[in-house]
């Protein structure tokens, strides 16, 4: 792997992460095409990827971050809360993190010999129906939305399966279908996003360090030091400015620009995946 491809594609990694349109989708796509057919260099170099995202998304969101960090000390010593946002948050990112550890860790290695161009496709095409779905009901409800204070366990668990289910089936895409689903449940599309986020960081770094530890047991083939550099910063430095981008876009506007990309790629897989071998 050159420099170039993997500044390329940690550019790719850090922008879709985060960008409703599917991060491994995007990957898979760009490996095939840079004829980056060995499966362990892809998979240890996706682990750097992931871990520059998690950082971007550290550095992004840190003071919300550090503020649940802090009411999770005051509940733990039996104090009342700081702030009542950051409070009511403990207990559904706990519940919503659960599905999606739980697919990785005993689902993930079946669903990954479905990663064919017509599969992307086809569950692009999903999350494009998803998304319009979630954005015409979300707005109905807009007068009786919720803001975080009033999240509940449910809305969690099933945020939390939105987000399994992205990461067992690339072309879903996890910020996507976790914000839609936030919709569906009655959250304002910027609290959507924000829990969205919350529930992604422990997810990508536990995606990232499993990677790593797969790699260091299986002596796969090394990428070498320049590229993982090279990538990790892209991902990383792209992540944090697709973090920032996301969460002002979506205070004023919708989802259906991102379906809309996402129906023309999916036919346009789903067609192409006739001609490619």
């Amino acid at each position: 792997m050159t420099i170039l491809q993997a500044i390329l594609l940690g550019v790719l990694q850090g922008l879709t992460e985060f960008i409703p349109i599917s991060s491994t989708a995007h990957l898979t796509i760009a490996q095939y095409f840079l004829e980056i057919r060995d499966a362990d260099i892809a998979h240890s170099f996706d682990a750097v990827l992931h871990l520059g995202t998690a950082l971007a998304l550290i550095v992004a969101t840190w003071r919300l971050l550090a503020g649940i960090a802090s009411e999770g000390v005051l509940a733990v010593t039996g104090r009342p809360p700081a702030d009542e946002t950051d409070r009511a948050l403990l207990v559904p990112i706990v519940v919503g993190t659960i599905p999606g550890v739980l697919a990785g860790l005993f689902l993930l290695k079946r669903f990954e010999s479905f990663r064919t161009l017509a599969s992307i496709g086809v569950a692009m095409l999903v999350a494009c129906v998803y998304f319009l779905v979630s954005e015409r009901i979300g707005e109905a409800r807009r007068s009786s939305e919720r803001d975080l204070t009033r999240i509940n366990l449910f809305d969690a668990l099933m945020v939390g399966l939105a987000q399994a289910a992205a990461g067992l089936l690339p072309g879903l895409s996890r910020s996507g279908m976790t914000i839609s689903t936030g919709r569906l449940r009655g959250l304002s599309r910027e609290d959507a996003t924000r829990f969205s986020f919350l529930l992604a960081l422990p997810i990508i770094l536990g995606a990232g360090a499993k990677a790593l530890l797969d790699m260091r047991k299986e002596h796969g083939p090394s990428i070498g030091a320049a590229p993982l550099v090279a990538g990790f910063l892209a991902s990383a430095v792209v992540g944090y400015i697709a973090v920032e981008f996301l969460l002002k876009y979506l205070r004023t506007h919708t989802l259906r620009p991102f379906a809309v990309y996402l129906a023309f790629l999916g036919i346009a897989l789903v067609v192409a995946s006739r001609f490619v071998s």
